[in-house]
């Protein structure tokens, strides 16, 4: 009976913590692409922006379901899950506007997309952590 209960209770911390892990990689990936960016900007590195953009979509792309944006969130946060979602809408077409613009030679309004990604991801922090 001990034995079952170890093995259950094992079970759930290592589902709990590869949940963490996932969220984890995920920023973690977003945070990478959004420092690449901006180095680029400030280099003249379209290279490195389009690097960058490709890991924040990378990261995004959990993030763009409801159901999932669920599992993620804390239990006391789960009603916020709309915020994290449009978020990550809001993510999704900057990185599209920065992508456009860059191809366009428009640079000031590719950083403007870029400043609008760094706002969608603050907006949503502060608000799921209570910032």
């Amino acid at each position: 009976m001990k034995l079952s209960k170890l093995i259950i209770a094992t079970s759930l911390f290592i589902v709990c913590a590869s949940a963490n892990d996932v969220m984890q990689n995920s920023m973690s990936t977003m945070e990478k692409g959004m420092t690449q960016i901006q180095k680029g900007f400030l280099n003249n590195n379209l290279d490195l922006i389009k690097e960058g953009t490709k890991l924040v979509k990378e990261g995004n792309a959990l993030f763009s379901d409801a159901k999932v944006i669920n599992q993620y969130l804390p239990d006391n946060k789960k009603h916020m899950v709309n915020v994290a979602e449009n978020a990550s809408k809001r993510i999704s077409l900057d990185i599209t506007e920065l992508e456009s613009n860059l191809d366009n030679k428009a640079f000031i309004k590719a950083t403007n997309a870029y400043s609008d990604m760094l706002n969608a991801c603050s907006s949503c922090h502060s608000i799921v952590r209570n910032w």
